[in-house]
C-alpha cells in the first residue's frame, strides 16, 4: 500500500477523510474488491441513494433474490399500469413509492449477492 502506517491509522481511525481513489488502492492493494461496495454504502452519495451492505450468506441471499425476483413482476405491471398515461396521479401515487421501495430492495438483495461474488474473488464485475 503506497500509504505510511500513520496514514492508513489516520483512514482506519477516521481522523483523515478517505478519498474514493485511496478506497481503490486499497482494494486493489490488499486484493480485497469488497472494499469497494462498503465504502459506497458509507459515502454521502452512496447513503442519499440508499446503498447498503449486507454480510449474508449466499443461501439465504439467493433466496432473498429467488423470492424479489417472484414478486417482481407483479411490481413492473403494476409501473406499466402507472406508467401508461404518462403522469403519476394522487390514485397511484402509493403504488409508485411502494414499487420503489420494492426496487430499492431488490437492488439491495442484489448488491449482497455482488458482495459475496467479490469476497471470494469471482470478479463481480467486468473490465471492459
Amino acid at each position: 500500500v503506497p500509504f505510511s502506517p500513520e496514514t492508513i491509522g489516520r483512514h482506519e481511525r477516521g481522523d483523515v477523510d478517505v478519498e474514493p481513489e485511496d478506497i481503490v488502492t486499497y482494494a486493489k492493494c490488499y486484493q480485497s474488491p469488497d472494499i469497494l461496495p462498503r465504502y459506497c454504502a458509507t459515502c454521502p452519495v452512496g447513503r442519499q441513494m440508499g446503498r447498503k451492505t449486507n454480510d449474508l450468506p449466499l443461501p439465504h441471499a439467493t433466496l432473498r433474490v429467488r423470492r424479489l425476483i417472484q414478486d417482481g413482476q407483479d411490481v413492473a405491471n403494476r409501473l406499466e399500469q402507472i406508467a401508461f398515461d404518462g403522469i403519476i396521479d394522487d390514485a397511484e401515487r402509493k403504488d409508485f413509492s411502494d414499487a420503489l421501495a420494492f426496487l430499492r430492495q431488490l437492488e439491495e438483495s442484489i448488491s449482497d449477492i455482488m458482495l459475496i461474488g467479490l469476497e471470494k474473488g469471482e470478479a463481480a464485475h467486468a473490465e471492459t
